[in-house]
């Protein structure tokens, strides 16, 4: 399905084989690579799915050559062509999302590729970054491959303009001539009007001219400034005292005073009714407590007598609390001791069981029976040399004796 990526397949072959920073000079640009991009993408009508899927956030010719401020951002952008490119290209690839481990999407990526028969000769670190030539790359022969898979493009034929001018019509000329003559001689007054026009547009931009300039001002700052001091006090607002105005405040407490007067007898009708209430609810409350302490007085003393035991049985609960609290903390303490002595049975136990220092015990013990006959071996051929030196000394001390009682005989 893939015979056009394959064909290109030499573009990744000319990235760099290993070595991050030794680049080849046959390595492909990545720049000019994501213009190709960028133009085959457009004619896939990638358009709609930025605009579905990411946000409306579409490439320029720059996105995926140079690291982003937001690189995740990038490397998710990244993943989401690379899924739309692979259906395109008929080949099953789950998005990723946003926020999955980056190391297993790149692994998911670089299975695709190989599903799909794209060689691609860069490290998984390289596609991780999410820009630079190995992810331009891929993209480029994924493009490839989709507009291969694609229906033909066709472009129709160019309609060019046709080419209609009115017919001119015949000249004289003798009229012509007339004419030209007639123009020289004497100018129209149309021409006078032009010339009119003309003027007043240059006196027009001239007044403009002087209008927009800039206002430079020839008044000393320092003189400014002393002025302005001179001049602040005067613009305070300053208000007259009026003699009137307690007899105006007086008048006010005079109203004041008639209009308090007027409901002052409405207030303390309100006031006396609320009183009148208020006292009769205190009396049937009163009464009622009254009656309710008179029935209810067994079952008042029956609570006290209720609460005085519940404070004793919250008394004996608190020290039976105590007395678990100390139990408890034996109890852990020979839960410890019993657990140490658990330990060290068990260490025994091993021991007794293990069958190691007897298995070395009995290779000692041959060893040792084997040194020993060794050592009894050498003792005896040491004592059987001994033997044979002792014997030939014996028998040299004889021949010695009997030579002089031989000489004895001769004489």
């Amino acid at each position: 399905q893939l015979e056009v990526i394959r064909r290109n397949g030499s573009m990744a072959e000319a990235a760099e084989a290993g070595d991050a920073g030794d680049a080849r000079e046959d390595a492909p640009n990545p720049m000019a690579l994501m213009g190709d991009i960028l133009d085959k993408l457009k004619i896939l009508g990638y358009e709609e799915f930025a605009h579905k899927n990411l946000d409306g956030r579409l490439l320029h010719v720059a996105y995926f050559v140079v690291p982003h401020p937001k690189p995740n951002e990038q490397f998710h952008y990244f993943t989401q062509i690379f899924a739309y490119l692979m259906k395109l290209n008929k080949f099953s690839f789950e998005a990723p999302d946003e926020f999955d481990d980056p190391n297993s999407t790149v692994a998911n990526v670089m299975e695709a590729l190989r599903r799909a028969r794209i060689t691609v000769d860069y490290s998984q670190a390289k596609v991780r970054a999410g820009h630079g030539e190995a992810v331009c790359v891929i993209l480029n022969l994924l493009c490839d491959g989709a507009l291969a898979n694609t229906t033909p493009i066709k472009f129709s034929q160019i309609e060019y303009p046709s080419d209609v001018y009115p017919e001119e019509a015949p000249i004289d000329d003798d009229e012509e001539v007339s004419a030209d003559i007639a123009d020289t001689v004497a100018p129209t007054v149309e021409d006078d009007e032009d010339d009119d026009y003309q003027h007043s547009r240059a006196e027009v931009k001239k007044e403009d001219s002087k209008e927009t300039k800039i206002i430079e001002s020839s008044i000393d700052p320092t003189a400014w400034k002393v002025e302005v001091e001179k001049v602040a006090p005067l613009l305070k607002m300053r208000m007259d005292p009026d003699n009137k105005e307690w007899r105006t405040h007086l008048e006010h407490t005079k109203e004041l005073q008639e209009n308090i007067k007027g409901k002052v007898p409405m207030a303390k009708e309100q006031l006396g009714k609320l009183a009148t209430t208020i006292s009769a609810a205190i009396e049937a409350i009163s009464s009622r407590e009254k009656t309710i302490n008179s029935q209810y007085k067994d079952e008042v003393k029956e609570y006290h007598q209720v609460q005085e035991g519940l404070q004793e049985v919250m008394k004996s609960y608190d020290e039976r609390n105590r007395e678990v609290s100390t139990l408890n903390s034996a109890l852990q303490q020979i839960s410890e001791q019993l657990e140490t002595i658990k330990s060290q049975s068990d260490e025994r136990g091993e021991s007794m069981t293990d069958t190691g220092p007897l298995v070395r015990l009995k290779d000692a013990m041959k060893k040792i029976k084997k040194e020993i006959k060794e050592m009894d071996l050498r003792i005896g051929t040491v004592s059987h040399n001994l033997l044979h030196i002792k014997m030939a000394l014996s028998n040299d001390k004889g021949d010695t004796r009997n030579k002089p009682d031989d000489d004895e005989e001769d004489d």
